[in-house]
């Protein structure tokens, strides 16, 4: 788990220096413990790849990088963890291979190197990876399935190549012009990334999930060119395939084998390591399965269990019950402390985020990090591939009344209706999101001068639950979450493992028929159903869905002020963004800000527009960290 970066260049020394020593403070927060860079050189072209290391298996100078592999001339700099990696390694000490460490890269370079684009689907993990052959002048970027681990290219208007886990870091090199088609429909619709955009920059693009870029170096150029390696809606319909024929038990009896398969193969490592916890199903059932597999278990949650209106209470009755150590994250910060917060996540996050969330979840992993864990297992993607949102309701009575289906047509309506009536209260929450979801011409911002493309959240009206699903994995919900976990985590030296996004795991829960995802009230209905007698019944069987417990109270206690000076102060740089005659006063109140999550987002853009590129602070140095020049 690491931060990467690399230049092709015709550069000469000293720009090349400043290059590389510019690179390092923006993925230096990404990994504390390592450095190591390597110049090599095709023809007239400097490469330069650099990495700093978050060392997580084998903690020896065995797994630094950058890494090569002298009998076929390739290099590799790496971000991820391959938990598959001792089965890979075996496969390929059986076809002759030996191996100097311990170390996951070395595997992932072998393997590279013995099958090349073939090894990617022996992979189970989350990755981004540049691989360069001094001996071709090939140079590939490869991004995991899901796009779990970020990687950013880009090229400068001489030509030159650059690429990393940096936003912000390829940004420096290539130019910041904001992308506002990205920032509009992010601040509209919440979802900033998507498959084909992963950056505020417009000369910033990202590799996309399941994808490769290549560059092809040769005398004169560099010949550029992409693919998809792994297509999602394939390998569902492959699953569904081998899973026709099986009854009820049978299903829900392979989906836990899987779940403990992903959770076992990500509690690999040398290093110590945690879970996150709230009283939601997902934390709790990975955190669960994962203390079945552990003698003592650790866990970080955002709440207090003196707090009432936090998830505080309920999680401390979970953690007793099953036997985990809990430290809660519930701080009482200063106004200058709510800003601080606020400016280390817009820096680490390197483009605009929705809701305070982030800032929360932020809080979250530096306690992790400064207790000393740096692996911490979270339940991301559970509500992406069991179903578990709201709006996956009326998207499967849609599909069984195309399909002409009355009696699940029926069983839905009385899932709906029973979610209705149980969330009552929270009838408002639904209202502001559902704005989102109206098709037609995107409502108009407050404050924002432009206007966001139209989207359909909904999707087209022939997709089927499983299809629409695939949507929100690839497009309108998991890549801005997965942004947001990795940037936080990373930037406080800790990685975040993602159990619910083992490819085995996700391609079996879509496969899986509506029924078992949607049943008596519940999303996630086979989640649910496999943890019974594992996750206690007051958190398996709540329907209420919540977040973090992040009030309003951080707008009155400082962040509302925070916003309104950073807004004020770059009023003129910003003016181009704004709406004319917008009523900054009256708009950014801390009433107004309370009260629409709308206009608070809004109010984030404008926040880091005023100053986009960042560089992270510092991180703290690590006891015995190295300097490794390849």
């Amino acid at each position: 788990m690491c931060g990467i970066w690399g230049l092709i260049s015709h550069d000469g020394a000293e720009r090349r220096r400043a290059a590389l020593a510019t690179a390092f403070r923006f993925i230096d927060r990404r990994g504390p413990d390592a450095r190591g860079d390597k110049h090599l050189t095709f023809g007239a072209h400097h490469i330069l790849l650099a990495h700093s290391r978050l060392a997580i298996i084998e903690l020896t100078e065995l797994g630094a990088q950058p890494m090569g592999d002298a009998g076929s001339g390739w290099w590799i700099v790496y971000n991820g963890e391959i938990y598959n990696y001792r089965e890979i390694r075996e496969e390929l000490r059986s076809a002759g291979q030996s191996f100097s460490g311990g170390s996951d890269t070395e595997v992932l370079l072998r393997a590279w190197a013995v099958w090349g684009t073939d090894a990617l689907r022996r992979l189970n993990g989350m990755f981004a990876f540049a691989a360069f052959n001094q001996r071709s002048g090939e140079l590939w970027l490869v991004r995991d399935r899901f796009g779990v681990k970020p990687l950013l290219w880009g090229r400068r208007a001489d030509g030159a190549l650059t690429f990393g886990s940096s936003v912000a870091g390829v940004a420096d090199q290539v130019g910041a012009e904001i992308d506002t088609a990205y920032c509009a429909r992010g601040v509209r619709y919440k979802a900033y990334e998507t498959e084909q955009s992963g950056s505020p920059f417009k000369r910033v693009h990202s590799v996309p999930a399941g994808c490769w870029v290549k560059f092809q170096l040769s005398v004169e150029r560099i010949e550029i060119s992409e693919g998809k390696w792994y297509c999602l809606a394939a390998a569902v319909a492959t699953r569904r395939a081998a899973m026709s024929g099986l009854g009820v038990s049978a299903l829900l009896d392979e989906c836990r084998g899987w779940l403990d398969s992903a959770v076992s193969l990500r509690l690999r490592s040398d290093v110590p390591l945690a879970v996150s916890l709230s009283a939601g199903l997902d934390s709790a059932a990975i955190a669960c399965a994962t203390r079945r597999q552990t003698t003592q278990l650790r866990a970080f949650s955002f709440g207090s269990p003196s707090a009432p209106t936090s998830e505080g209470p309920a999680t401390r009755v979970m953690s007793d019950a099953a036997g985990i150590d809990v430290s809660f994250v519930w701080p009482r910060w200063s106004r200058s402390e709510l800003c601080g917060m606020l400016e280390t996540t817009m820096a680490f996050q390197e483009a605009p985020f929705s809701s305070l969330s982030p800032i929360a979840q932020y809080a979250v992993f530096r306690g992790a990090g400064a207790a000393g864990f740096k692996v911490l297992l979270g339940g991301q993607g559970s509500d992406e591939i069991f179903a578990g949102y709201r709006k996956f309701m009326p998207i499967a009575l849609r599909e069984a009344l195309r399909a002409r289906k009355p009696e699940g047509a029926l069983r839905l309506l009385y899932s709906l209706a029973l979610m209705l009536v149980h969330e009552a209260r929270q009838a408002r929450m639904y209202m502001q999101n559902l704005g989102r979801y109206q098709n037609g011409k995107a409502q108009a911002f407050s404050l924002i001068a432009w206007e966001a493309e139209t989207q359909n959240l909904w999707g087209e009206p022939h997709l089927s639950l499983a299809d629409r699903q695939i949507v929100d994995i690839q497009r309108w919900s998991l890549p801005t979450l997965l942004r947001y976990e990795d940037r936080n985590s990373m930037g406080c030296g800790v990685e975040s493992r993602l159990p619910f996004l083992d490819y085995r795991l996700v391609e079996y829960a879509l496969a899986l028929p509506a029924r078992l995802k949607i049943a008596n009230g519940f999303g996630k209905w086979a989640l649910r159903h496999i943890t019974a007698g594992l996750v206690p019944d007051a958190i398996r069987l709540n329907r209420k869905k919540r977040g973090f417990d992040v009030t309003q109270d951080w707008i009155a206690q400082g962040l509302g002020a925070s916003l309104r000076a950073r807004i004020f102060d770059h009023r003129t740089a910003l003016s181009g963004a704004l709406k004319p005659g917008a009523q900054l006063d009256a708009r950014l109140s801390d009433a107004a800000l309370s009260q629409s999550p709308d206009l608070l987002d809004e109010a984030l853009l404008l926040a880091w527009l005023a100053k986009p590129m960042r560089v992270p602070a510092a991180a703290p140095r690590q006891a015995g960290r190295r300097e490794v020049r390849a």
